[in-house]
């Protein structure tokens, strides 16, 4: 039976859960569940991929001392180094067209100092908005959600404990495979991959 603090953090976590679904596909979340033992993770696997359409391919037990615990938890680092490019070329790529666009504003409609020093205008705006946007790549790149996941199971595989990660296909829904798992465990987080 689950306590009172347990039931607020069941509730924290189904509000995070919602936001998570609301902005990101499910396509790209990951659910993990902790439990006592190997067995129990198993028996909720097993109603997880019954009751759901998780197939076996998308789950990954983590047992007690596991030697392959980081390559379970981890992407492939070559994706991982992708979505850090990719992201920091976006943003950056983002900020130099805003601050592009209000160097041009200043420079057609601006104050009188800004319209006889364009280039200046453009230099001053243009590098900002893109040391901004790869500030915020940054951010994103930080992930404080997906250390939710890591810290978590990592814990749980050096105190005995077995951890089940489910990563969700787009067709999937987070809430329902949290659900399921939260009704076998009392610590059930996700976060996006």
């Amino acid at each position: 039976m689950k306590s009172d603090s347990q039931n607020t953090t069941t509730s924290q976590e189904s509000s995070n859960t919602n936001i998570r679904a609301a902005i990101v596909s499910s396509d790209k979340l990951q659910v993990a569940a902790i439990f006592d033992t190997t067995d129990e993770a198993k028996i909720a696997l097993r109603r997880v991929e019954e009751e759901t359409s998780v197939a076996s391919h998308q789950s990954e037990l983590i047992e007690p001392s596991d030697p392959k615990l980081s390559e379970k938890l981890e992407q492939k680092s070559s994706s991982i180094a992708n979505t850090l490019w990719t992201s920091h070329l976006a943003l950056s790529g983002i900020g130099f067209v805003i601050g592009m666009f209000a160097a041009f504003l200043l420079t057609q409609y601006g104050p009188a100092l800004t319209q006889q020093n364009p280039l200046f205008t453009y230099i001053a705006l243009i590098s900002p908005g893109t040391f901004i946007g790869m500030f915020v790549a940054g951010l994103i790149a930080l992930r404080p959600d997906r250390n939710e996941i890591v810290l978590n199971v990592s814990d749980a595989a050096r105190n005995g404990k077995s951890a089940l990660i489910i990563n969700l296909h787009k067709s999937q829904s987070a809430k329902t495979i949290s659900g399921l798992l939260q009704q076998q465990s009392n610590n059930v987080v996700q976060s996006i991959k």
